[in-house]
């Protein structure tokens, strides 16, 4: 499982001594870093304090703040800093980047030192740099072969200087990266077996997250317009809706 809830320092420890090894490594945390055997959560897009809080109270794992300029979640690294200055204990923070460079990279952890994961859209090319945090590998397949490319890019991405901790699978929708609303193609992802965790994005909602969680078993889900008012706005009702169906699915499931 993910190991949300390590410090940035540890995780970049644990990622040196796992390479090549991430379900390993990551079982071993997920044992040690959480209590609960509720699925993780990730709720992504934040952009206010408020938010923010109430996601922390009701037990969110992760929180993504999304640095993609055309994206309408979209956060400066201002108040980034900011948000990560009164971040919840024990919430990991995940920073999304679309088409991400070696130097991009850099140049966001170094001017937001706080971010402890990073998330990767419209992936180029497999990184051949060594990545300074654990980062998320994001893929919005449409067909059965476009889930055998993934497994094959996984399967390479094993061998690069810092491969990914986690992959995550998304609704597809042309022309936008992330906080698109439309769902992934569950019935597709029956046969999806990973060699990293997975996280089930896209289209998640309180009224319809027990339907694929029935009968897939990602390590993590990650909503955004699902618990939403207005892009980058929450709604404390949804979040506490989805955390309520989502203990119950659980416990249903064990």
């Amino acid at each position: 499982m993910l190991f949300f809830g390590l410090n940035p320092q540890a995780c970049t420890k644990i990622v040196d001594s796992h390479r090549g090894d991430a379900r390993g490594g990551l079982k071993g945390l997920w044992r040690a870093g959480i209590d609960s055997p509720r699925m993780l959560v990730k709720v992504c897009g934040i952009t206010r304090q408020a938010d923010l809080d109430e996601a922390g109270r009701l037990g969110v794992n992760a929180l993504g703040l999304n640095f993609f300029q055309k994206s309408p979640r979209f956060i400066s690294k201002l108040l980034a800093n900011s948000l990560l200055s009164k971040w919840p204990q024990g919430v990991v923070s995940v920073g999304l980047l679309v088409k991400p460079t070696e130097s991009t990279v850099r140049e966001l952890v170094l001017d937001v030192p706080r971010l402890q994961w990073l998330q990767f859209h419209a992936l180029e090319s497999i990184p051949t740099w060594p990545v300074p945090r654990p980062w998320v590998a994001s893929f919005a397949p449409k067909c059965p072969a476009d889930l055998a490319d993934i497994l094959l890019w996984l399967e390479r991405a094993a061998s690069c200087p810092t491969p990914p901790s986690a992959v995550l699978i998304d609704g597809h929708a042309p022309g936008m990266e992330g906080g698109t609303g439309f769902t992934a193609p569950w019935e597709l992802l029956r046969s999806f077996h990973p060699p990293i965790p997975w996280i089930l994005a896209g289209g998640i909602q309180p009224e319809n997250v027990s339907q694929p969680l029935q009968f897939l078993r990602p390590d993590a889900i990650d909503v955004a317009s699902g618990v939403e008012e207005a892009p980058g706005i929450k709604s404390a009702k949804k979040m506490a809706a989805l955390m309520d169906q989502v203990q119950k699915i659980t416990l249903k499931n064990t």
